[in-house]
C-alpha cells in the first residue's frame, strides 16, 4: 500500500490506467465524490473483495478523511494486487485544495413530510473497526514499534493486532482495554475518528457496540467519537449472571455508575458492593474490578468514566 496526497493522487489519476474507488457510505457519496470514482462501500467490499476489485489495474482508494481507505487498500494488498493507493486526508482534504468534486444528480423529491437534516456527525460516522485499526496503527507507528514489539507490550497476538489494523475483526472490549493500558491512553483515544461537530445524534438502531468475548458484556459510547476530554459516558449490558473482570486503568480513573435496569455487584480491592436500579456508586478504577450480575434479568447501566490531568 502506498500512501498518496490528494495532488499526487490527482497526478496518478490524469496519468491513467488506475481505478479510483470510494469507500464511504451511501449518504457522504451523495454529497460530493472525486470524479470518475466507483463506490463501493466498505462494509459491502469487505464482503468478497475479489469479486469487487480489478486484477489487472492499480486501484485507489479514497474516503471521508482516510482511515477506511487504509483498511480498503490493507484488503486489496491481502488479494496481492500488484500496487494499491490509499488517499491521505480524503475527500475533505481534495476539497479543501479547490480540486474538483462531482455531486451526483438528485432525484426530486416531493416535500411531504419536515424532516430535519442528518446532524454532521450521523452523515460522516465511520465503522468502529476502521476507527480503533487506525488508532492503533498511528499509536504504534508514533512509538515506533513493529507488530511484534507491539504484541509484546500488550499481550495480544501479533496476527490479532494486525488484523484490528487492517479493520477485518473487530476487537471484543477487553482486547481495546489492553491496548489502552499498553500504550498508557483512554480507552476512548482508541475510539476517536478526530471529527468535530457542534451537534451529534447518535441513533440507537446505528450503535457501535463493544462486545466482550463470550458475548455476555458490551460497551457503547455514548459521546461523539474524539471529543471525550478527560470525560467518557457509556451505556454498559451484562447479561443475566454475566460476568466481566476488568483489569486496572489508568492512575487516577474513575467510574461514577448508575443503574437503569436490573441488579448489579461490583468487587474490587476486597470489597462487594450490590447494586439495584436506580442505586449508584463512585470509586477508584485504577485497580482490578469486576462487574457481576446476580440475577437472570439483563443488566443495564451508564458509566461515567473521569481521567486524571495529572
Amino acid at each position: 500500500m502506498k500512501h498518496v496526497t490528494p495532488r499526487e493522487a490527482e497526478a496518478l489519476l490524469a496519468a491513467g490506467g488506475v481505478e479510483l474507488i470510494d469507500v464511504r457510505e451511501p449518504r457522504e457519496w451523495a454529497n460530493g465524490h472525486l470524479p470518475g470514482a466507483r463506490h463501493v462501500p466498505l462494509d459491502t467490499l469487505r464482503v468478497n473483495p475479489s469479486e469487487k476489485l480489478p486484477k489487472d489495474r492499480p486501484v485507489m482508494f479514497v474516503c471521508a478523511k482516510g482511515g477506511r481507505s487504509q483498511t480498503a487498500a490493507g484488503l486489496a494488498d491481502q488479494l496481492g494486487l500488484a500496487q494499491t493507493y490509499s488517499i491521505d486526508g480524503g475527500t475533505e482534504e481534495w476539497a479543501r485544495l479547490g480540486l474538483p468534486i462531482e455531486v451526483p444528480a438528485r432525484a426530486p423529491v416531493a416535500p411531504v413530510v419536515a424532516e430535519p437534516p442528518p446532524s454532521d456527525m450521523e452523515a460522516v460516522m465511520p465503522e468502529l473497526d476502521a476507527v480503533i485499526g487506525a488508532n492503533l496503527r498511528e499509536l504504534r507507528t508514533q512509538r515506533s514499534l513493529s507488530l511484534d514489539a507491539t504484541a509484546r507490550l500488550t499481550g495480544l497476538s501479533r496476527a490479532t493486532l494486525g488484523q484490528i489494523e487492517l479493520g477485518t475483526n473487530t476487537p471484543s472490549v477487553g482486547v481495546v482495554w489492553k491496548i489502552a493500558r499498553a500504550f498508557e491512553v483512554p480507552f476512548a483515544a482508541l475510539l476517536a475518528a478526530h471529527s468535530k461537530v457542534t451537534t451529534a445524534v447518535l441513533r440507537s438502531e446505528k450503535a457501535k457496540r463493544l462486545i466482550s468475548a463470550d458475548g455476555r458484556f458490551s460497551s457503547r459510547a455514548l459521546f461523539p467519537f474524539g471529543e471525550s476530554n478527560g470525560v467518557e459516558f457509556y451505556e454498559l449490558w451484562l447479561k443475566g449472571h454475566g460476568r466481566e473482570e476488568a483489569e486496572a486503568h489508568q492512575p487516577g480513573t474513575r467510574e461514577n455508575l448508575v443503574i437503569t435496569s436490573g441488579k448489579l455487584v461490583v468487587e474490587f480491592s476486597g470489597t462487594r458492593h450490590e447494586l439495584a436500579k436506580g442505586d449508584a456508586i463512585v470509586f477508584g478504577a485504577d485497580v482490578p474490578h469486576v462487574y457481576f450480575n446476580p440475577a437472570s434479568e439483563d443488566c443495564w447501566m451508564h458509566l461515567v468514566m473521569t481521567y486524571s490531568h495529572g
